[in-house]
């Protein structure tokens, strides 16, 4: 039987699920081997990623390295692709009284330290309500899974900041669908006329 092996060794958490996403879209009946170092955020948002699409995984260990197997399409069923949300518009008026702002990553500086998650969310705290909105993309889609960025994104949203996830960069559906599904090109062109923050 083929098997289709993935090693994702010296990658993001975005990086990785993004080629296991290309991988088992393009050729989901083949069963997948993943094959990965020790990093424990890494298995842990891998193993959640593949749960969310309903495919049955396993983890062992193989030496230093971690291997996941990941059962073929054809044991499991496909989940049907969601709909996809309106895109909203960027209000003029409102891009004119403070530039939007988008989160790459998940914490400032080198390396996924505490002290960089820590330094990233007092940036949101201390956010001016001028701000028109905030993006997340690529990386800063893991503060999804960290309670206190939620409180803080959530906070954000209830005072007027709507909070906005990239489009592109969103491989499953939000669960709940607290935040707005945003078009790249809208932050794309704001990007380039350099009416954007980017961090």
């Amino acid at each position: 039987m083929d098997i289709l092996t993935l090693e994702l060794f010296d990658v993001t958490v975005s990086e990785a699920l993004r080629e296991i996403n290309r991988a088992l879209e393009a050729h989901p009946a083949l069963p997948l081997r993943i094959l990965l170092g020790g990093d424990g955020m890494l298995q842990h948002n891998i193993q959640r990623f593949l749960d969310r699409l309903g495919r049955a995984a396993t983890l062992s260990q193989d030496g230093s390295a971690w291997r996941i197997e990941v059962a073929g399409a054809a044991q499991v069923p496909h989940p049907a692709p969601a709909a996809p949300a309106p895109a909203i518009p960027i209000p003029a008026a409102r891009v004119l009284a403070g530039r939007p702002l988008l989160l790459t990553r998940s914490h400032l500086g080198q390396g996924g330290t505490d002290i960089g998650r820590r330094l990233l969310l007092g940036v949101l705290r201390e956010l001016d309500p001028a701000v028109p909105w905030v993006g997340l993309a690529l990386d800063a889609l893991e503060l999804l899974d960290d309670p206190q960025a939620m409180g803080l994104l959530e906070q954000l949203q209830a005072r007027g900041t709507p909070v906005r996830i990239s489009r592109e960069c969103q491989l499953f559906t939000l669960e709940p669908a607290a935040f707005e599904i945003m078009e790249d090109s809208q932050w794309q062109r704001l990007a380039g006329r350099g009416e954007l923050t980017i961090l």
